[in-house]
């Protein structure tokens, strides 16, 4: 069930644009987030300046341990694209057919 919905209008070609950050306690490092993007975009995580998770599928996971140093949620589209994101409280788990 997603938590938050967000609109992002992409205002250069094929540059990475931040679309969410996140930063975890410590004492909650179980907890995981994951992003949807309608029309599905380039995604990827960074922590530290460093990418630490990327997907072409138009959705990632994110949190976990290495979030308590903040995440950043970036995606790349085209300039004047507009794309919804849907973040939820819950990890997406790949259902293999």
């Amino acid at each position: 069930m997603a938590t938050q919905y967000k609109a992002h209008t992409f205002v250069q070609d094929d540059a990475w644009e931040t679309i969410d950050t996140y930063w975890s306690s410590p004492l909650s490092y179980w907890s995981r987030k994951s992003m949807r993007i309608e029309p599905p975009v380039p995604l990827r995580v960074k922590a530290l300046g460093k990418v630490v998770q990327e997907s072409q599928a138009g959705w990632i996971n994110y949190g976990g341990l290495s979030a308590v140093f903040v995440h950043v949620v970036e995606a790349k589209g085209r300039a004047g694209q507009r794309v919804r994101a849907e973040i939820s409280d819950e990890p997406v788990h790949e259902i293999e057919v």
